[in-house]
């Protein structure tokens, strides 16, 4: 397992502690972002024909942000998971519009397993702010790679055709491409192949989601080229569930960065909002609460770094620690929320205030690659195939 600065002994303890190269990035993340995407900016951008601002995103490739997390190989800074982390979570402070996580993990997705004209054209294209991606994997939203429906025929020099829908595809109309995947036909196996937004937007349904976002439901039936599958013939679904699993992993990190922002503005309400001649804060019912909802962000934050921790482990010990923190941090993210809007009142749900934002973002992100049900139950499938250890 590769750590931070952290020491691993044989209980699995883990010592956390940034590396100055990770400290610098995360806090200049966190700046831009600030700067660059406050809360009336995100909201004109909301009301926007683009839905997002795209000069946010030429700012993060000016500052390699974008480079941070990829390998060193194919340009980037070789920061790996954990950069993904501490850069999706600054975001979630600020409740940036982006399609940040999905582009990191198609991009990690190619350099495992892209052909070398892919990795020649699209890993450069991202890192210079050009090529942005957004992923169609699972028809439904869980854990599992096992209903994918939508299929690949073809498969000789013509090239494939692509048949099936692919609902709530979040941060496509932002994209350049769209990762889609497809059981192919006569192999029984799973493919990925990288199809341009401009092919699959007529015939698709845009909208707006409850966070202020876009996604799009795509109903494909098109042609594509030999040369748009990633690993031609060969079954990625291995990779594939690995890229789910990183994308499981960012949005844990985006809602520990809404946690943080929530619990933030909540203190600094309850010191100010009088009642009964004195702060709400002095309340000792209402620091208790807040006591709470500081417990639920630090394990929410904890369990996410271990699922970051865990991406580059064996199968059953990765999925274990991502479905550990998707589980814990979609119910723990939920109940800060609500505890946020309750001590705020009837202000905490207007749309002026952050805070009824940061609950509808928490809301989204629970919903995207497994819920905390559905992850729930993949971790207690996973104890039968555990080793005896975790078992006890």
């Amino acid at each position: 397992m590769a750590l931070l600065n952290g020491v691993k002994d044989e209980e699995s303890a883990l010592l956390f502690e940034l590396t100055e190269d990770q400290r610098m990035l995360s806090e200049m993340v966190g700046r831009l972002s600030v700067d660059q995407h406050s809360l009336e900016a995100r909201r004109a951008a909301m009301r926007s024909d683009e839905g997002w601002l795209p000069d946010f995103w030429s700012h993060l490739s000016a500052l390699g942000v974008l480079a941070a997390a990829l390998p060193a190989d194919v340009g980037g800074l070789d920061g790996g998971p954990i950069m993904t982390m501490l850069i999706q979570r600054a975001f979630g402070r600020q409740l940036v519009l982006s399609p940040f996580a999905s582009t990191m993990a198609a991009a990690m997705l190619i350099a495992r397993c892209g052909g070398e004209a892919q990795r020649e054209t699209i890993l450069p294209a991202i890192l210079a702010g050009e090529c942005r991606i957004a992923l169609a994997v699972s028809e439904r939203n869980d854990a599992s790679l096992d209903h994918i429906a939508t299929i690949a025929r073809g498969g000789n020099a013509a090239g494939y055709r692509l048949i099936g829908r692919k609902p709530l595809i979040v941060g496509a109309p932002w994209c350049t491409h769209v990762v889609v995947a497809a059981r192919v036909a006569d192999e029984d196996a799973l493919a990925a192949f990288l199809v341009p937004w401009e092919s699959l937007a007529p015939s698709a349904r845009v909208f707006q989601t409850i966070d202020g976002g876009r996604a799009a439901d795509l109903r494909i039936d098109l042609a594509v080229p030999t040369t748009a599958r990633i690993a031609a013939e060969r079954d990625i679904a291995a990779d594939l569930e690995r890229m789910s699993d990183e994308m499981a992993m960012a949005l844990c990190a985006d809602a520990c960065g809404s946690a943080e922002a929530l619990l933030d503005a909540t203190v600094a309400y309850a010191k100010t909002r009088r009642q009964f001649g004195q702060a709400i804060g002095r309340f000792q019912v209402l620091q208790h609460r807040m006591v709470d909802m500081m417990m639920e962000r630090d394990q929410s934050i904890v369990v996410t770094h271990r699922a970051a921790l865990s991406l580059d482990d064996d199968r059953i010990e990765r999925k274990r620690a991502v479905s550990a923190a998707k589980a814990h941090v979609g119910r723990a993210g939920r109940r800060l929320a609500q505890a946020a809007v309750q001590i705020h009142g009837g202000i905490g749900i207007t749309d002026e205030l952050d805070v009824s934002h940061h609950f509808r973002r928490i809301e989204m992100l629970d919903m995207q690659y497994g819920s905390a049900k559905s992850h729930m139950r993949r971790y207690a499938d996973l104890l039968d195939e555990a080793p005896a250890r975790l078992r006890a």
